[in-house]
């Protein structure tokens, strides 16, 4: 029976969170915060299930997990866009990418190599798509600047994952160009007297991304 643990977790897992996602959405009328219960239902099982497990790769192949979870955020962020004004596209958006990161995680890790780009490629590209999405959150709200460093540090962390290591000397101007950055917006915000809330919420984004990812990547080296 204890060997059978980490599949029956997910199973129930699977169970609660069409169950939760099923309910809520009758009982509502809506979908999209159906979906994240479900989610939350469901996604605490399925990790207990792979940690627990000797391979969890043969029960729960990396490109299908990739997929659902893609698919998963798909319906997230249409069911967020079909629900406006009730729920803003970035909080779709933010909702979706939170959905999508723990399969991709789960992919990444057992070698699911389905990316086009190669890792320099992949941290550029998400640099420059979260550093976008912290350049608007003075205009759109502090959770741009929350998607902003989901975006951006999971790109990192992927391509760190993937073989590409920044050095000592790479990593520092890293942090210092964060924090010049988000000195620059925070004076920039006070200038032209946007928003503070989501203003600082942009900068302090900005300054502490590049320092996390050098502290995770250098705490797991150890």
């Amino acid at each position: 029976m204890a060997e059978r643990v980490p599949e029956f977790a997910l199973l129930i897992g699977v169970f609660l969170g069409l169950s939760a996602t099923v309910s809520a959405a009758v009982l509502t009328g809506t979908l999209f915060r159906p979906l994240l219960f479900g989610v939350v239902a469901c996604y605490p099982f399925a990790a207990f299930g792979v940690v627990r497990s000797d391979d969890p790769s043969e029960a729960l192949p990396p490109k299908y997990v990739l997929g659902i979870g893609g698919a998963l955020g798909a319906l997230v962020l249409v069911s967020a866009l079909l629900e406006r004004p009730y729920v803003g596209v970035v909080p779709g958006l933010l909702a979706a990418t939170l959905v999508f990161l723990p399969p991709a995680a789960y992919a990444t890790y057992f070698g699911a190599d389905v990316n086009p780009l190669s890792p320099a490629q992949t941290l550029v590209v998400s640099t420059a798509v979260g550093a976008t999405f912290f350049g608007l959150a003075p205009l759109v709200g502090s959770l741009s600047a929350v998607l902003g460093l989901a975006i951006g540090l999971s790109g990192a962390l992927y391509a760190d994952a993937r073989g590409f290591h920044p050095t000592h000397r790479q990593q520092r101007l890293g942090i210092a160009v964060g924090v010049v950055a988000g000195i620059a917006l925070a004076w920039f915000g006070l200038a032209m007297r946007l928003p503070l809330g989501p203003t600082t919420a942009a900068a302090a984004g900005l300054v502490l991304a590049p320092s996390l990812f050098v502290a995770l990547t250098r705490a797991r080296e150890r």
